[in-house]
């Protein structure tokens, strides 16, 4: 059964008749189609209703059948992996996503039970989501008039890179050393913008949060070390009026470069907010 109703000749076989009465007992239609996948059932006396409507005498016939019988449409399965595979082509052809990328379906696609008619399909554009997902309609259609059926494939986008990996548990503070960290190939997260990508750029740093081991280093978690230390002896150089004027002075707090600290001044035991120079001295601008 192909259509939305199906006739005697699509369940029936003929014997010792005429082609022509034949051609007109094939054409007698007994009902409506069951769904793809499902069945129904004919009486006898339903098909002898049909013939008598049709003009025939069903007395004039032997017919063979049991009191019911059960009628199944016939169907196609359409796999879903068919349905991502056409999503992720299209994907290909619309959007620049390059050799290191790979596409995965990131959510479920049934099968589809079809009518027997070879299917066609084809995909519409894709529809960014954020985070690297994409929404892919792919349109299936089985043969000419047939209703077509959309579903929605989510395809997720996902890049692989060389990134810092921590070889061991580094916790908050810690400086990180050179085995410490490797490069590995990982598949890239969404927020991939903040991963180092070379060592070089964390080697010496120290850990502003506890990395745990095995996980990927971001830029945001590490931090330039302490070059000043709390309790040293710097050098304040003081500027006032244009001219510098250079004293004694305590660091209180630990400070990289760049950073104020509070430091207290050794003659006036005074204390202030001063820039880290170096890890020797410190600057402070009087107004």
């Amino acid at each position: 059964m192909r259509g939305s109703q199906f006739t005697l000749g699509e369940v029936a076989t003929f014997n010792g008749m005429d082609a022509h009465t034949e051609a007109r007992l094939r054409a007698v239609v007994l009902g409506a189609s069951p769904l793809p996948g499902l069945e129904r059932t004919l009486a006898r006396e339903q098909l002898i209703t049909r013939l008598r409507q049709h003009g025939f005498q069903p007395e004039g016939f032997e017919i063979a059948m049991p009191a019911r019988a059960v009628v199944r449409r016939e169907t196609r399965i359409l796999q879903a992996q068919q349905m991502v595979s056409c999503a992720m082509q299209k994907m290909r052809e619309s959007l620049p996503l390059g050799d290191d990328a790979t596409l995965e379906c990131d959510a479920p696609v049934r099968d589809l039970s079809l009518p027997s008619n070879e299917p066609q399909m084809s995909a519409g554009d894709p529809k960014a989501l954020g985070g690297g997902l994409y929404l892919v309609p792919v349109r299936v259609v089985c043969g000419a008039g047939a209703p077509a059926v959309t579903v929605n494939v989510r395809l997720r986008v996902k890049r692989t890179q060389l990134v810092a990996v921590a070889t061991r548990a580094i916790r908050t503070g810690e400086a990180i050393r050179e085995e410490d960290v490797q490069m590995r190939p990982v598949s890239l997260p969404p927020d991939a913008d903040d991963l180092v990508a070379d060592v070089s750029e964390v080697i010496g740093k120290v850990a502003r949060r506890t990395v745990a081991s095995g996980h990927m280093l971001r830029r945001s978690a590490v931090d330039e070390p302490a070059v000043v230390r709390a309790g040293q002896n710097v050098k304040l150089l003081v500027r006032l009026d244009g001219a510098v004027v250079e004293a004694t002075a305590v660091a209180l707090q630990d400070g990289k470069a760049g950073a104020r600290i509070r430091a207290q001044v050794t003659d006036t035991r005074k204390t202030l907010l001063a820039t880290v120079v170096d890890s020797e001295t410190l600057m402070v601008s009087v107004q």
